[in-house]
C-alpha cells in the first residue's frame, strides 16, 4: 500500500479481487467524461471511415492534346490508360479495400488503436492521482508545477502526508505554506489528505480526528479538496461496510474541504462489490510492483463484478524496471486506462517509493497525454 513517511509497510500485496476529475475544483463529470470518452478509438463510426474512403479525388480528364499523341493511341492498337488515371483509379480501390478490412477488424473486436498509425489515436482521458509525501524544502515541488504547467489540460490530484497523516499540530509546518498556496493557482491540480484506515481496525475516533485536523487548514487559506483513505478494508466482513460509510460520510459533513469534497479508497485490489458503494468517488484497485500487475483480461473480468465506470477506478504502480523502454511504458498506460480512470507509475521502489519522483516522472507524463 503507500508507504508514507516514518512507515515501513510489510502488507504483503494480494492478487486483485476489484474523473477529467469531476471533484474538488475540477469541471463536472457529466460534461467532462462523456465528451472526453466520445472521442475513444474504440468509438470511430464506420460510416465516418467508408465516407472518407468514398470521397477520394475523381481522376483527371483524358488529356488528348496532339502534342501527347503516340503509337498507342492509334486506331488497331490496344488502347492502354495514361498512367495518371491507373493511379487514381489504384488510390480509390486502396481506399475501400482499408476501410473494409477496417471494418471487419471492428466487428471481430480488434481495436483500432493496434492498427491504426498512434497519430490518429486519441487516448482516452485519464487523471494523475499522486502519492505526494515530498517535503517542500529548497523549491523540491517544482517539478510537481512544472508538470501540471506544460499539462495544463490534465487534472493532477495530489495526496499530502505530513508524517503519517496531518502531523500532531492543527496546522501543517510553515514549510507547506507557500508551496500549498502555490497549488490553489493551480486550476487542474488540488490536494487531498491522507488518513490511514489500518484496514478497518484504526480508532474511529483517531481518523475522525485526522479529517477535522486537514478540514482546519481553511483557516490557513489552504483548503484541501478531500480525503485519501488508506489501508481500506476490501473484503465484506464484519462491520468493515459500516466503518467505510461511517468515515466517508465525516469527510461530507466536515465543513473546512473544497466543495464537492472527494473521497478515495485504497484497498489496494478489486474489493468485493459491496465495498464501493459507500461514498467513494475513486477506488484504488490496483496498488503494487509493476511484476504483480494482472493481466488486461484479469483486471477487466474483476472490474466487471463491480458495475462501475472506468472514471470510478484508480491504479498506483510502482517498481517498473528501469530499463524499460519507452514502448514498454506506454504499453502499461495505455492498458490500464482502457480500465481506470486515475493512474500513477513510478520506478522507485522501497518503503520511502512516494517521497521523491521518479527518474522517469516528466516521460511518463509525456507519454501519457
Amino acid at each position: 500500500m503507500l508507504s508514507v513517511p516514518g512507515e515501513s509497510s510489510s502488507r504483503k500485496l494480494h492478487p486483485p479481487l476489484s474523473p477529467a476529475s469531476s471533484h474538488g475544483k475540477f469541471p463536472s463529470a457529466a460534461s467532462s467524461r462523456e465528451a472526453l470518452l466520445a472521442t475513444s478509438s474504440d468509438d470511430i463510426p464506420l460510416r465516418k471511415l467508408i465516407a472518407a474512403a468514398s470521397s477520394s479525388k475523381p481522376s483527371r480528364p483524358l488529356n488528348t492534346s496532339t502534342s501527347n499523341l503516340s503509337l498507342h493511341n492509334w486506331p488497331g492498337h490496344p488502347r492502354q490508360p495514361p498512367k495518371n488515371q491507373r493511379r487514381h483509379t489504384d488510390d480509390h480501390v486502396i481506399a475501400i479495400s482499408v476501410t473494409i478490412t477496417l471494418a471487419i477488424l471492428v466487428l471481430i473486436g480488434v481495436p483500432l488503436g493496434a492498427v491504426l498509425p498512434q497519430k490518429y489515436v486519441v487516448p482516452l482521458p485519464i487523471n494523475v492521482l499522486v502519492p505526494f509525501y515530498i517535503y517542500p524544502d529548497q523549491n523540491a515541488w517544482d517539478r510537481m508545477f512544472q508538470a501540471a504547467i506544460k499539462h495544463d489540460e490534465t487534472n493532477f490530484t495530489v495526496i499530502l502526508s505530513i508524517d503519517h497523516g496531518p502531523s500532531a499540530s492543527i496546522w501543517p509546518p510553515g514549510t507547506y505554506l507557500s508551496p500549498m498556496k502555490r497549488i490553489h493557482t493551480l486550476p487542474n491540480v488540488q490536494a487531498i489528505g491522507y488518513v490511514d484506515t489500518e484496514y478497518g481496525s484504526r480508532d474511529g475516533e483517531k481518523v475522525r480526528k485526522d479529517i477535522a485536523t486537514y478540514a482546519g487548514w481553511n483557516n490557513t487559506d489552504i483548503p484541501l479538496s478531500g480525503i485519501f483513505f488508506d489501508h481500506t478494508p476490501a473484503e465484506d466482513i464484519d462491520d468493515a461496510r459500516t466503518y467505510l460509510k461511517n468515515v466517508s460520510a465525516t469527510v461530507r459533513h466536515t465543513e473546512g474541504f473544497l466543495q464537492p469534497a472527494i473521497v478515495v479508497h485504497n484497498p489496494g485490489t478489486v474489493p468485493d462489490a459491496n465495498m464501493t458503494n459507500y461514498h467513494a468517488d475513486v477506488t484504488v484497485v490496483f496498488e503494487g510492483a509493476y511484476g504483480d500487475l494482472p493481466s488486461r483480461g484479469e483486471t477487466k473480468a474483476e472490474l466487471q463484478g463491480l458495475d462501475g465506470r472506468r472514471m470510478d477506478y484508480a491504479e498506483i504502480i510502482h517498481s517498473v524496471p528501469r530499463t524499460m523502454s519507452r514502448g514498454g511504458i506506454r504499453r502499461i498506460i495505455n492498458g490500464e486506462r482502457r480500465h481506470v480512470g486515475w493512474l500513477y507509475v513510478t520506478d522507485r521502489m522501497g518503503d520511502n517509493k512516494y517521497e521523491w519522483y521518479s527518474d522517469r516522472w516528466e516521460e511518463f507524463l509525456d507519454l501519457t497525454f
